[in-house]
């Protein structure tokens, strides 16, 4: 439920706005909170904590300049001028107070269209995982996955990159460089299913107890406290961060190996990856337990600053366990009807069977439209969602014979580059512009 707070001083404008919001379907997921007067408005936005913060404000110039001047423009509340066209200033957040009202509401709805906060349930860990998912296959799921591990490896983090999809895609685009690895083939092939079992034989033999992993030579070397928020800049490289992380080690008593032994390094995607499983019953059979203590693991081994899982569209165990356990989502949706209603029966059967999971799992979320041209031009499924950002449509990847092709995009390496800056920023730097995605630029193809 979207939360605006409206501030006007004509009464008659105000009760126009609430009476058709009341009753309008485009309101139904809107919740208005209307004033009049400045020390009702002034006092009502103090008392508000940060688990009550509007989604949206909307004020005429008399309310909206004190309440920026008296600490509003650092309050990360989205906001908007309510204007007549004679204010002078906030152009490019201005919206003109008299047009039809499913016009105001549309606004509305497109102006909480913006990149937003999220919560991580990294607990202090110096490992982020970042899991891509979808309600739709062929929403771009492996190419976003790749195309993050790749940029992130360039900017000098240390990779790993999972795929858990049923059938896995990645292969092709990996081939030649796990070929190139240097590890003999039946190590490298079996390095996941042997993981797989050492974690099972491992959980056997705790009866239950929590996986405690051997914390690798490179990670004993390696200085996390002060890595996983520092984000990206222009040209790729690190940027100053705030956000430290714990980096207790644990040793196991088991049989479960340092995660060098299993990996395989692929210098194409400046990451280490695992080889894809050939017996598609392992993958088939990983329960929800079994997928959270395969993250959990690679999370505490010490050896990796980003753990990026490539996940599955299919609601299974395999899929819960990634919605449970990963710090942070890109949500990848494509804007056409088909993966709109698909979103939208996800979240009405999460919000049916499994309210709290859904709570916690959009607290993490980013939601990104993928093959995106100019604008969005289908409603989202619900009027709370945002979209955080938008990565290309690239014409060249339809018919791709070339493994290639896929990772070496200018104009999509550029916005993914931007989206690891908003995935890796500190929170405290996460304000964005009202209504506008992350790319500034106009993509032209």
């Amino acid at each position: 439920m979207l939360k605006v707070v409206l501030v006007s001083r004509d009464k008659d404008y105000i009760h126009a706005w609430l009476d058709y919001a009341q009753s309008s379907s485009a309101g139904s997921h809107m919740r208005f909170i209307a004033f009049s007067e400045w020390d009702a408005f002034s006092s009502y936005m103090l008392e508000q904590d940060e688990r009550e913060i509007p989604d949206l404000l909307i004020a005429e110039s008399e309310f909206l300049n004190p309440w920026l001047l008296d600490g509003g423009q650092d309050s990360g509340v989205s906001w908007l001028l309510l204007s007549e066209g004679q204010d002078e200033g906030h152009d490019t957040k201005r919206l003109m107070k008299y047009q039809p009202l499913p016009v105001l509401l549309e606004a509305v709805r497109n102006a909480c269209r913006q990149p937003q906060s999220r919560r991580s349930s990294r607990s202090g860990r110096s490992t982020l995982s970042i899991a891509v998912v979808s309600a739709s296959g062929g929403s771009g799921k492996t190419a976003v996955s790749l195309h993050l591990a790749k940029q992130l490896g360039l900017a000098g983090y240390s990779v790993l990159y999972l795929n858990l999809e049923t059938m896995d895609s990645s292969f092709p685009f990996l081939e030649k460089g796990l070929l190139q690895s240097g590890k003999s083939l039946t190590e490298a092939e079996t390095g996941l299913s042997r993981l797989l079992y050492d974690l099972k034989a491992h959980r056997r033999e705790m009866n239950g107890g929590g996986i405690q992993v051997q914390r690798s030579e490179a990670g004993k070397e390696k200085k996390l406290g002060r890595v996983w928020a520092q984000g990206m800049n222009e040209d790729g490289g690190r940027s100053a961060g705030a956000s430290s992380g714990s980096n207790e080690g644990t040793i196991t008593t088991g049989k479960i190996k340092a995660v060098e032994e299993y990996v395989v390094r692929h210098e194409g995607l400046r990451s280490d990856v695992f080889w894809p499983l050939a017996n598609r019953k392992e993958m088939l059979q990983m329960s929800k337990a079994d997928t959270a203590d395969l993250i959990r693991f690679l999370v505490g081994c010490g050896r990796y600053e980003v753990l990026i899982l490539d996940g599955d569209s299919d609601w299974h165990e395999r899929s819960e366990g990634v919605l449970e356990t990963a710090d942070t989502f890109v949500w990848l949706v494509r804007d056409d009807i088909a993966a709109m209603h698909r979103w939208g029966q996800w979240l009405q059967h999460a919000e049916r069977t499994r309210p709290e999971m859904l709570g916690s799992v959009l607290e993490r979320t980013y939601f990104v439209i993928n093959e995106h041209r100019e604008q969005v031009l289908n409603p989202l499924p619900r009027a709370d969602l945002h979209v955080d950002a938008a990565l290309p449509y690239i014409p060249s990847w339809k018919q791709m014979n070339q493994e290639e092709v896929m990772l070496s995009s200018p104009i999509f390496q550029r916005e993914v580059k931007r989206l690891c800056g908003l995935l890796l920023q500190s929170e405290d730097q996460e304000h964005r512009n009202t209504g506008q995605f992350l790319s500034e630029e106009p993509w032209i193809l």
